[in-house]
């Protein structure tokens, strides 16, 4: 049989639409679930319960639970994704933007933009606080992040984590005015209340870091009470006060003796440099990344006025630092951190 030119075009077009329709409802629990789910999630409540390490039951978290687990998405940079999940200790969760709330919020069931206010309530963005969330639910968005704290003073940019879309990974980012305008602010149910000042949410990446003293004040004054509470000296009861005062003195009067600096309470160079590259030491180099990348990012910026931006990922900026680091302190300028490079960052020099 002879066909028709017009029907060969109707018919493959009518092919084209199958393999569109298949690839559309893949994945998806029913028709009707997806006609209503978000084009960059999907429709489904989930239970993982029977992962090791996944909530049995939706959990009670203090606002530093929320952000400890949504920053170890970040530090293992979890690829944003529709239909893949990701495992840690925290369980297993789909790795789109209210998959990734789900998982800091310690929910049971992974959500989706559609039913996560079944565990959270609107409040008012002026009452926002760290590991509340920004949310959209419509015809035109559907997303959902992280609050972490305001970007600016008048409250009207966001500072958020979150999984955005296909090609990035989760990450911290800070939103347009516009944005954050446009978004709902909601809580979860079951956070529990009375650490919101917490080092959690203090800023510790920073380009540069000036010499503080007593009298001090502001963010800087912040990372340093933290990183010294983080090294087990006091600097106060009631979180970071961002005000340098004589607890604070003493504090970094106790650490520099730990650590062999001069002890005179004021947090210069060196001090920076060896709390900022305090932890763990790795051998980290061209292409590594996660939080080790990142204390040997901000100590550089310390120690060398590097002025890196802090994203955990070594690059040639931070090469080009590490050499130029090693090559001032005498050591072997092959920018490669390993153990003789963390020794000298450690002792601040």
């Amino acid at each position: 049989m002879r066909v028709s030119r017009s029907m060969q075009h109707r018919v493959r077009v009518a092919g084209v639409a199958t393999v569109l329709i298949g690839l559309l409802c893949a994945g998806s629990p029913t028709a009707a679930a997806q006609s209503s789910a978000p084009p960059h999630e999907s429709a489904t409540t989930r239970s993982e319960a029977g992962i090791a390490g996944h909530p049995t039951a939706d959990l009670k978290l203090t606002r530093t639970d929320i952000l400890t687990r949504a920053q170890s998405w970040i530090d293992e940079r979890v690829p944003y994704s529709q239909s893949r999940w990701h495992t840690n200790q925290f369980g297993r969760y789909r790795q789109d933007c209210s998959g990734y709330v789900s998982m800091a919020w310690g929910l049971k069931n992974v959500r989706w933009t559609g039913n996560i206010m079944e565990v959270a309530t609107r409040i008012s963005k002026s009452n926002l606080l760290p590991g509340d969330a920004l949310w959209l639910h419509s015809s035109g968005t559907q997303h959902i992040a992280l609050f972490v704290r305001w970007a600016d003073s008048g409250k009207t940019k966001a500072v958020v984590r979150e999984e955005y879309r296909t090609g990035t990974v989760a990450s911290q980012r800070t939103w347009s005015a516009s944005r954050t305008a446009s978004f709902n602010a909601i809580r979860y149910n079951n956070v529990i209340e009375g650490d919101a000042k917490t080092c959690a949410v203090v800023n510790e990446n920073h380009t540069s870091y000036p010499q503080l003293a007593e009298g001090a004040k502001g963010e800087l004054v912040k990372a340093a009470q933290c990183l010294l509470a983080g090294a087990g000296f006091n600097t106060g009861t009631d979180g970071p006060s961002g005000t340098f005062d004589a607890t604070t003195t003493s504090a970094v009067k106790q650490y520099q003796t730990k650590v062999g600096l001069t002890s005179d309470g004021t947090v210069d160079t060196h001090t920076w440099t060896a709390l900022l590259s305090r932890g763990s030491t790795p051998t980290v180099q061209d292409g590594s990344t996660g939080s080790a990348v990142s204390r040997v990012q901000r100590s550089l910026n310390a120690a060398t006025n590097a002025g890196l931006g802090v994203d955990g990922q070594f690059g040639p900026k931070t090469a080009a630092a590490v050499k130029s680091y090693q090559s001032s302190r005498d050591l072997g300028a092959d920018g490669i951190v390993g153990p003789n490079t963390w020794a000298a960052l450690q002792a601040g020099k």
